[in-house]
C-alpha cells in the first residue's frame, strides 16, 4: 500500500507539485514548494543525487529515469523512495514529469535490514575484537574493542600489520600454516597470545574469514576475536596445580612420571642413555620439629633452587613429596656420568642454607638408576632409584649409590618378609629366647632379656634386625610388641607354677608401642591376667622415644616406676642427647651399647669412653649393664671399673626356654 507520494512536473526549471498524498516525502506543503527551482527543492528535500538525475531529463540527456533513493526523516528514520521520471515534448516546450513514492513493504524490509545490521554491529563492538585487513595483511578497519584490548589507538592500528601485537609466543610455522589456510580461501580458527602496547599479554580465540572476489580469490580478511585471557589464566592455574609443586614451583611426581615415560620412549627410539636420582634430605624432620614448618618450607625452597642450579639445562628437578626430590638427567654416555651430579650435590650441600637468620646444614642421601641398566620402564626405574636411596639412608647417609642386582634380590626378600609378617604372627612362627645378664663379681645370673625370633618357612631364621624395621614400616610393630609382652608373662607364670625362683626379665618396647594412648592400661591388664609381679619385669626403651614426646614419656615412666617396674635406657651412646636425657629422666638401668664396648681392650680412647660411662651411670644411682661382651679382656676392664651386669656371648648366647629353665635352677650362666 502506498503511504506517501509526490507527483510533480518541471517546466522552465520550475517545479510544480500536482499531488502530495501525505506529509513525509518532500516534507513540505505543495503550495510552498510549487514554483521554486527544481534543483534547490529536490536537493534540499531529498538529495543532490536526485536533482542531478532529473537534470538529465531537463537537459535532454535522458528520456526516462527510474531508481531508488533514501532520505533521512526528522524522526531519524531512513525512508526508501522509488523515483520515476520521464521527458515530454509538447507545444509549450519540454516538460518533465516525476513521481516519488514511499513503499511501505520496501521500507519495512530496509528498516529491518538496517536494524539487523545495527544490532549486529553493536553486538560485535561489545563482544568481538574486529579487524579487517587487505590481502597483504595490513589493517584497514579496527573496531573500538581492538583498540581497548591492545592499547593502540585506531590511528596506530590502521595501516599496520598484526606484527604490531605479536607476542613472540607462537612459532613461525604456526603463522605459516594460518596464512596457508586463509590464502586458499579457507576459514582459520585458533588461540593466539598477543602483546598489548604496555607489554602485557592477552589471549584471543580467533576466527579469520576470507572475503573473496568474483573469481573466488581472497581480497580481504575479516578477523573476529574473543578475549579468553581469564580462561587461559585459569587453565594455567589448573595446570600448575596438577603438574607442579605449589611450594617450590618444581614439577611434581605426576609431571616427573610423564617426563620419564616420554624420555624412555625417546631413548629407546634413539638408542640413548639417561639417568634419574632420588634425593632425600637427611635430618629434615629435626628442622621441622625444632624450628617449625615455616622455616622447614623455606629450607625446601632453598634446596629446590640449589638443585636446579646444579642440574641447569641438563635435566629436570621435581619434588616428589615432603623432603624427597627427583632429578632426571637428559643424556649420559655411561652410568658413571651420574656420579658427577651426585657428587656435586653432596659437595654443594656442605655450604649451609641461610634461612631467616639461621645457618641450616643438611645432607642428602641419593639413589641412582640408569637407563637401560636399571630398568626399561618408568615404574621399575623409579622403584630402583628409591631402593638405592633407602640403602644409603639406612647405611651411612650423605652419600650416593647406584642400583645393582644385589639390591633387587634384597628388595624381593624384603617384600616377601613384609608380606609374610602377618602370616608368621598368626601361625606361631615367632618364638622367644632369653639371654642371661651376669653379675661379674659373683658370676651369677641376676636378670635376663627376652628376645624375639622368627623361623620363616622359606628363609629359615630371620633376624630381628631385618624384620623389626619392616614391621615398623608396615605398622605391625605394636602387635609384635604386644605378642612379646603376653608370651613373656605366660612363660613367667609357667615357671612360677613349676616352682622356679624368678629373676627380672627385660622387654624391649618400641616408641610406637609405648606411645599408644592405652599402653598403660593394656600393660597392666596383661600382667594381671597372668598374675605377674611388677618386680619380675623390666622395660627397655631407647633415646628416640623422648625426642618428640619428652613430657608425655616422663608421665608414663613415673606411673610405671611407682608401680614397681624398673626402666632401662638401651643402646646408650648411639643417640645425640644422651647426657641431657640422663639428667631429666628418672632411670634405673643404663645399658652401654655394643659399639662402645668392641675394641676397648686395644683402643685407649674407647676404653676411656666406656669406663667414663660406667662411672657416670653409677654416680647418678643407676645400675650399669654392658652388652655384647665377647672376650675376657673386655670383661676384666669393665669389672675393674665396677660394672653391675655383663650381657654377651662371653657368658651366654640367647637361650631357648628349656636351657633358660636350667639357668633359673642353678643361677649359673651355663656357658
Amino acid at each position: 500500500m502506498i503511504l506517501a507520494q509526490a507527483v510533480f512536473k518541471i517546466r522552465n526549471r520550475k517545479i510544480y507539485v500536482t499531488e502530495l498524498l501525505s506529509w513525509g516525502v518532500l516534507n513540505e506543503s505543495k503550495d510552498i514548494i510549487s514554483g521554486e527551482d527544481y534543483e534547490n527543492i529536490l536537493s534540499s528535500y531529498i538529495g543532490p543525487h536526485v536533482a542531478k538525475e532529473f537534470s538529465k531529463l531537463v537537459d535532454g540527456e535522458e528520456e526516462q529515469i527510474h531508481f531508488n533513493a533514501t532520505i533521512n526523516k526528522k524522526s531519524g528514520e531512513i525512508m526508501l523512495l522509488s523515483v520515476f521520471g520521464y521527458q515530454v515534448i509538447s507545444e509549450d516546450g519540454v516538460e518533465v514529469f516525476g513521481i516519488i513514492s514511499d513503499d511501505k513493504e520496501a521500507n519495512n524490509q530496509l528498516m529491518m535490514a538496517l536494524k539487523e545490521l545495527s544490532d549486529i554491529k553493536y553486538a560485535l563492538d561489545q563482544s568481538v575484537i574486529l579487524a579487517i585487513t587487505n590481502r597483504q595483511g595490513k589493517i584497514i578497519h579496527a573496531n573500538n574493542r581492538f583498540s581497548e584490548i591492545s592499547g593502540y589507538s585506531n590511528e596506530e592500528l590502521i595501516g599496520n600489520t598484526h606484527q604490531l601485537i605479536n607476542s613472540g609466543y607462537h612459532s613461525r610455522d604456526f603463522f605459516k600454516k594460518m596464512w596457508q589456510t586463509i590464502g586458499r580461501g579457507g576459514v582459520w580458527n585458533g588461540e593466539i597470545r598477543n602483546r598489548a602496547k604496555d607489554g602485557s599479554f592477552y589471549w584471543v580465540d580467533t576466527t579469520i574469514v576470507p572475503v573473496k572476489n568474483e573469481k573466488g580469490k581472497p581480497v580481504q580478511y575479516i578477523a573476529m576475536r574473543h578475549d579468553i585471557t581469564d580462561k587461559k589464566e585459569n587453565q594455567e592455574k589448573i595446570r600448575m596445580m596438577a603438574f607442579y609443586d605449589h611450594l617450590t614451583g618444581l614439577k611434581n611426581r605426576r609431571k616427573f612420571d610423564e617426563n620419564l615415560i616420554k624420555k624412555i620412549e625417546y631413548a629407546e627410539k634413539n638408542a640413548e642413555k639417561f639417568g634419574i636420582m632420588f634425593v632425600d634430605l637427611d635430618g629434615f624432620k629435626y628442622v621441622n620439629d625444632t624450628l617449625g614448618h615455616i622455616i622447614g618450607d623455606e629450607l625446601l625452597i632453598a634446596v629446590a633452587r640449589r638443585l636446579e642450579e646444579i642440574v641447569g639445562k641438563n635435566g629436570v628437578v621435581a619434588r616428589l613429596s615432603g623432603d624427597e626430590f627427583a632429578i632426571l638427567i637428559d643424556f649420559i654416555t655411561a652410568p658413571r656420568d651420574m656420579q658427577h651430579y651426585a657428587e656435586s650435590i653432596i659437595t654443594n650441600f656442605k655450604e649451609p642454607f641461610a634461612i631467616e637468620g639461621y645457618q641450616l646444614s643438611t645432607t642428602a642421601s641419593i639413589g641412582i638408576s640408569t637407563y637401560p641398566e636399571a630398568g626399561s620402564d618408568a615404574p621399575t626405574m623409579m622403584k630402583h632409584a628409591d631402593l638405592a636411596m633407602y640403602r644409603v639412608k639406612g647405611l651411612s647417609k650423605n652419600d650416593y649409590r647406584f642400583f645393582d642386582r644385589e639390591m633387587r634380590i634384597s628388595n624381593q626378600r624384603a617384600f616377601q618378609i613384609k608380606n609374610d609378617l602377618r602370616i608368621g604372627l598368626d601361625n606361631n612362627q615367632f618364638y622367644l629366647v632369653y639371654q642371661p645378664k651376669v653379675a661379674p663379681d659373683k658370676e651369677i645370673v641376676t636378670s635376663y632379656e627376652a628376645l624375639i625370633r622368627w623361623e620363616h618357612p622359606k628363609f629359615r631364621r630371620v633376624s630381628p634386625g631385618e624384620f623389626i624395621p619392616l614391621a615398623e614400616e608396615l605398622g605391625m610393630i605394636n602387635e609384635i610388641g604386644d605378642w612379646v609382652l603376653e608370651n613373656v608373662c605366660r612363660q613367667l607364670r609357667s615357671w612360677k607354677t613349676k616352682g622356679y625362683d624368678l629373676l627380672p626379665v627385660s622387654i624391649n618396647l618400641s616408641s610406637s608401642q609405648f606411645l599408644q594412648a592405652d599402653f598403660v592400661d593394656k600393660f597392666w591388664a596383661v600382667l594381671h591376667t597372668y598374675q605377674v609381679e611388677p618386680a619380675w619385669i623390666q622395660i627397655e626403651i631407647t633415646e628416640s622415644l623422648f625426642i618428640d614426646n619428652e613430657k608425655y614419656v616422663q608421665q608414663i615412666l613415673k606411673i610405671m616406676k611407682e608401680n614397681g617396674i624398673k626402666i632401662a635406657l638401651d643402646d646408650f651412646g648411639t643417640g645425640y642427647s644422651s647426657l641431657a636425657y640422663l639428667q631429666k629422666l628418672d632411670l634405673d638401668i643404663l645399658k652401654i651399647d655394643r659399639s662402645l664396648i668392641s675394641g676397648i681392650s686395644n683402643l685407649s680412647t674407647k676404653r676411656k669412653i666406656a669406663t667414663t660411662i660406667v662411672q657416670l651411670g653409677k654416680s647418678m644411682g643407676m645400675e650399669v649393664v654392658a652388652e655384647g661382651i665377647e672376650t675376657k679382656e673386655e670383661l676384666d676392664i669393665l669389672r675393674s671399673h665396677g660394672i653391675d651386669e655383663i650381657q654377651g656371648y662371653y657368658y651366654s648366647k640367647p637361650l631357648a626356654i628349656t636351657e633358660m629353665s636350667e639357668v633359673l635352677k642353678t643361677g649359673k650362666p651355663g656357658k
